[in-house]
């Protein structure tokens, strides 16, 4: 029996369709620093969550340059209606589900139900509307704020598909491009912090989606590289277990730093520059074959597949449960949030994801080119 793959090797480095070893289970790493984070700690610890929709937001950008660089390659051409076909019926039918469940179960409970807040979901600009309720000192009467980082990946790529397109598939132009975003999207934090002081008490960098945009560049960036000599060589220098331990110790550091300029400002830029050799060691390289093992698992790996329904599901659960989740002894109100949340990512996952993707293979497997699973992001 074969050997199941831990990282890619180096015939398969560059952009081509299929999934790429150890990235389920990164997602899975993603997702349940998410959970922790918003579950299982207090709010003044939301940068561990921060830091599993960082990574999503890097690993989307990854793939999603990959398979357009890939279809680039076996087509000759990139169709944008393919593209956004294929986001929206890997995004909307778990999020149709979602928000109808929270609008009837609201106003079974005579909640008002606001139009806009729908609408914030299905036209991607629930981080500016979050942004809107937060200089009112309110926040969103559904619970679907969680979703402001959908609206920051799809704000991404109506442009970065596009880009590509302009840039005739060069991956070599793409990657002046992606490195321009990382340097534009800092100079913006550091401009609104510069012109709006204020701005710096609160999560609105944090929000925009022109202040994050670079961390999904980032990932561009690496999937760029494989396909140029001075890229492969960069790879296999960081490729080491010395790059993998000196990211490691800088994204701890960028914790430590506890002011909010630097926090709302350049810690995204030091994060994402520390993610770069951690990445190259579980996809390109096994600096530490066991973490890679890890990454494979079988149970890592389901939970990485989850990791989307996960994500949408686990800001609803408490919402859901009402007032009955806050009878049980409160160390029991976490737990049951979390289990609550795969139960309904499972049968989200089995009963809508996977019924749609199966369609959707089937009916553009002729026209569009095997597409890996998209990282969700999200916080």
């Amino acid at each position: 029996m074969a050997t199941r793959q831990l990282s890619l090797p180096a015939a398969n480095w560059t952009a081509r369709s299929g999934l790429v070893p150890s990235l389920d289970g990164v997602r899975a790493l993603s997702v349940a620093l998410v959970l922790v984070g918003h579950v299982l700690l207090p709010v003044s610890m939301v940068g561990v969550s921060a830091l599993g929709l960082k990574t999503f937001f890097f690993i989307s950008g990854f793939l999603i340059a990959r398979l357009l660089l890939a279809e680039e390659k076996s087509a000759g051409r990139i169709s944008l209606s393919g593209f956004y076909a294929r986001r929206v019926l890997r995004l909307y039918p778990v999020i149709i589900v979602y928000v109808t469940l929270v609008v009837a179960v609201s106003l079974a409970r005579g909640i008002a139900v606001h139009a806009i807040d729908v609408a914030s979901v299905f036209l991607y600009f629930v981080n500016y509307l979050v942004i809107h309720y937060d200089h009112l000192g309110q926040t969103m009467p559904l619970p679907v704020a969680m979703l402001w980082s959908l609206s920051v990946e799809e704000h991404f790529y109506l442009i970065a598909p596009l880009a590509l397109v302009l840039c005739r598939g060069s991956a070599k132009r793409m990657l002046s491009v992606a490195l321009a975003i990382c340097g534009v999207s800092l100079g913006l934090r550091i401009l609104y912090s510069f012109l709006h002081p204020e701005i710096l008490n609160g999560l609105e960098l944090y929000w925009r989606s022109e202040t994050r945009f670079d961390c999904i560049a980032f990932g561009v960036v690496l999937a760029c590289l494989p396909e140029l000599e001075f890229g492969r060589r960069l790879i296999q220098t960081l490729s080491s277990r010395f790059w993998f331990v000196i990211g490691a110790l800088l994204l701890v550091a960028s914790f430590l730093v506890r002011n909010d300029y630097f926090q709302l400002t350049w810690r995204f830029t030091v994060q994402s520059l520390a993610l770069f050799p951690l990445m190259i060691g579980v996809v390109f390289a096994e600096p530490f074959k066991d973490l890679n093992r890890f990454l494979n698992h079988r149970v890592v790996t389901w939970v990485g597949a989850l990791s989307y329904s996960l994500y949408v599901w686990h800001g609803g659960t408490e919402f859901l449960w009402g007032r009955w989740i806050h009878l049980l002894p409160a160390p029991l109100v976490p737990i049951t949030e979390l289990a609550a949340a795969f139960v309904l990512a499972t049968l989200s996952y089995y009963l809508v994801e996977q019924p749609v993707l199966r369609w959707r293979k089937n009916r553009l497997r002729r026209s569009q080119p095997k597409e890996p699973a998209d990282a969700l992001p999200t916080v």
